[in-house]
């Protein structure tokens, strides 16, 4: 009886009308709820769904200047039969650098930063490639300066008070042209097939894979090559050079019996020629086994295709003119 009469008292307590108090009191309790909520909820739900959106470092940004630069020194050895003291090298290097960093081209917003500085050593250069080579000759009628395509000179004037001025002249004039040269270069690099530049993405490493590719040795067709001895010569101060911004893993392979590629040369009247439309379907990499030692870095091929004695020589033609031999894909 007691949970009886306790259910009859709260019905009855529901039926009964409303007062003005009560609905003023409810009133309240729903205004104060949503106030809480507004004043409450909103920012918390704010604070904790926003995304987050990290500060940019403003004072690194103004005080960035795009004229920061790659160094690149390009090393003079100057042979004297009276040699230069180490202040005399100083001098030459300071006046060097200040002339050509008077002389170079503003930079453009795309192009290489990169600023080439003359390191001048005393005596006789060692047997590695990579540097200049300057014999210095004293008592000449005229002051000359011949630069062969071995990067050696010889360096000619009449008396030894004008030696440093001809010297500072002559490695300005080929700093400047090696700087040139690259600076040249950077417009024109694209990666359109047949062209001889390309840009590549960087990495901090590269696997260089170098394929002697036989297509049929047959016939007396087997070749054979030095790539040990061609690396230690060519390619081996590149990679010495570069291994401060990257590291170039270099491997070698000889593939024989690889068979014809997937275009089939022009005939010719001495032998067979490609063009340039017919280049890109050259490479037949899925049967050409181009693997690398180094699958986890981007692959570099270098191929030399040796075609069947049936194509040799085979050429490459641009509108009737043959063109280099070599492609970029």
């Amino acid at each position: 009886m007691a949970i009886a009469d306790r259910l009859r008292a709260l019905f009855g307590r529901q039926s009964q009308p409303k007062t003005v108090i009560s609905v003023h009191r409810e009133r309240q309790v729903a205004v104060c709820s949503i106030l809480f909520f507004l004043l409450l909820g909103l920012p918390l739900w704010w604070s904790t769904t926003r995304v987050y959106r990290a500060e940019l470092p403003t004072s690194d940004i103004v005080r960035f200047t795009p004229e920061q630069t790659l160094p690149v020194p390009v090393v003079f050895y100057i042979d004297a039969k009276t040699p230069l003291s180490q202040a005399d090298a100083t001098f030459i290097e300071t006046s060097v650098q200040a002339q050509v960093d008077s002389q170079r081209p503003q930079f453009t917003a795309s192009e290489w930063h990169i600023r080439y500085q003359a390191a001048v050593r005393v005596g006789v250069a060692p047997d590695t490639p990579g540097h200049y080579t300057l014999r210095l000759r004293m008592g000449s009628d005229i002051t000359s300066v011949d630069v062969t395509p071995a990067r050696s000179a010889i360096v000619s004037v009449p008396h030894a008070a004008q030696a440093k001025d001809v010297l500072v002249k002559a490695i300005s004039a080929i700093v400047a042209d090696e700087e040139r040269s690259v600076r040249d270069l950077a417009p024109q690099a694209s990666k359109a097939i047949g062209n001889t530049h390309a840009v590549l993405k960087y990495a901090p490493e590269y696997a260089v894979t170098l394929t002697l590719l036989n297509e049929n040795p047959v016939d007396g067709a087997a070749v054979d090559w030095d790539i040990k001895q061609a690396v230690r010569m060519y390619l081996q101060p590149l990679v010495d050079e570069l291994r401060p911004f990257t590291r170039l893993s270099v491997s070698s392979q000889v593939l024989h019996h690889a068979g014809p590629p997937p275009v089939t040369a022009h005939k010719a009247d001495n032998g067979t020629y490609l063009t340039s439309d017919m280049l890109p379907h050259f490479v037949n990499s899925p049967s050409w086994n181009f693997a690398s030692v180094d699958p986890t870095s981007p692959m570099l091929n270098f191929v030399l295709f040796v075609p069947a004695l049936a194509s040799q020589p085979m050429r490459i033609l641009d509108s009737g003119i043959e063109r280099s031999s070599a492609f970029l894909v």
